[in-house]
């Protein structure tokens, strides 16, 4: 443990930073990950289809080379890299997790065997996994408080650009297939945005949240100080605002089982429940509209037309998000969010008129990227600094395997009997998240993470 060089906390000094262009290199290269990451998350459903087109392998097959092996590796990945990312840093993990994804899409374009080709898309899962929890936590621990959940909503949005691109390269793809290169490409493009993301994080700095927990506050001050005198350069100021608070510094090196040690057993609890159940209200419609629409009657390619109208309110959702995050209490936006799009979407399952489907679903992907974002924002600030990429990492990997049994339960036991009844089960869903959240989970906004651990 190094003697303290500065009085009070690097938490403190953080909170009163203006934002400048210190800020927004860093989001930038935070949200560069996961803009190459979200290709991959977001178009594996159509890739799935060139897949099995080109190779003329079975959908069964080519759903487990692709899809299951993909969220399988994303399981593995949430709860390895959570756990690394408190054992040695975030930056360390955020450099090895995108390597990770980009070698595995990039060997996985050379395979031709589904074997083979599973194998390193489960690889490439893995690197996916650990990136999502990781962005939570360091843009959390990074940012003031006052101004945190619009600063990762930042992130998401600039991340949902990423399924106009993937939508309009593969169906550039769909063109020239049945080619041997068409998923190829696809593949090799996601890895070299990720090799790129990769060389310009480089220049990032470890998180001084961590570097005081773990005692090492000669470092904390050094990245400190950096940003502060950065700052003040870059917006031509003369002196930052005084320190106000004096924030209790927590030292600790963490282990694994302390997501449920008495401090924090409540909070994993209530999250492991919301993330296991929410997927299925997030999945349960964004996933399997498609099959929504079919079941109506509708032929595949007006499906496909209207999945990406209905699709579009992910992106105009997180841009609306960004001026309510920080002014609605976390809680009551999960809450208020789930239940909205739960009343639009069983709205969306019972019009025929063409163009209340549309607009009704529309407004359900609207909600559930608000929805998502208001969660990403929440499951990150009400953890400790020592172990919050583990504990993030935890409950987003429950969320990878309940992605997989709630969709196929929808599918198998209640699409049969139609979208309503479909719908039906997805209350179920809604209701115990809001019960979850409102009963179990504390109220965090604009509170600094040290305050809220408390």
């Amino acid at each position: 443990m190094q003697n303290k060089p500065y009085e009070g906390s690097v938490s403190d000094r953080l909170e009163r930073i203006p934002f400048s262009s210190v800020q927004r290199d860093f989001l930038l290269m935070v949200a560069g990950g996961e803009w190459a990451e979200t290709l991959m998350l977001l178009g594996n459903g159509a890739i799935l289809a060139l897949v099995v087109s080109v190779l003329g392998i079975t959908h069964s097959l080519g759903a487990t080379i692709i899809t299951t092996a993909f969220f399988l590796g994303e399981f593995v990945g949430s709860a390895f890299f959570g756990w690394l990312a408190d054992r040695r840093g975030r930056k360390f993990v955020f450099l090895y997790n995108l390597l990770v994804f980009s070698f595995g899409m990039l060997i996985a374009g050379f395979m031709s065997d589904p074997f083979l080709i599973a194998v390193f898309i489960f690889i490439g899962g893995i690197g996916v996994g650990g990136e999502f929890p990781l962005v939570d936590s360091f843009t959390t621990e990074m940012m003031p408080a006052k101004v945190r959940g619009n600063r990762l909503a930042w992130v998401y949005t600039i991340a949902v650009t990423a399924g106009f691109v993937i939508a309009f390269l593969t169906y550039e793809m769909d063109i020239i297939a049945p080619t041997y290169y068409s998923w190829r490409i696809l593949f090799w493009f996601m890895a070299v945005v990720g090799f790129a993301i990769w060389a310009v994080r480089t220049r990032l700095k470890e998180s001084p949240r961590w570097l005081e927990v773990h005692g090492e506050y000669k470092k904390a001050n050094e990245i400190t100080t950096e940003w502060e005198q950065k700052t003040m350069e870059r917006k031509h100021l003369k002196e930052l605002p005084p320190v106000t608070t004096n924030t209790p510094i927590e030292q600790n090196r963490s282990k694994y089982k302390d997501i449920f040690e008495p401090d924090v057993r409540k909070r994993s609890i209530m999250m492991i429940i919301f993330q296991f159940f929410q997927s299925g209200i997030f999945y349960g419609f964004t996933a399997l509209s498609p099959l929504f629409l079919i079941d109506k009657g509708f032929d595949l390619p007006k499906t496909l037309e209207f999945t990406f109208l209905i699709y579009a309110g992910f992106f105009f959702g997180s841009v609306f998000n960004l001026f309510i995050i920080d002014k609605v209490e976390r809680k009551w936006g999960i809450i208020g969010t789930a239940v909205l799009a739960g009343i639009f979407g069983t709205a969306f399952a019972v019009v025929s008129n063409v163009y209340l489907i549309v607009i009704f679903g529309f407004i359900t992907t609207f909600l559930l990227w608000n929805f998502s974002n208001f969660y990403h924002a929440y499951q990150a600030e009400i953890f400790p600094t020592r172990i919050r990429p583990t504990a993030a990492g935890t409950v987003y990997a429950v969320s990878r395997v309940s992605t997989a049994i709630l969709t196929l339960f929808i599918v198998d036991i209640f699409l049969p009997h139609g979208v309503i009844a479909s719908f039906g089960i997805i209350w179920v869903f809604i209701a115990i998240v809001v019960v979850d959240i409102w009963v179990l989970g504390p109220k965090s906004s604009k509170e600094q993470v040290e305050t809220i651990a408390q």
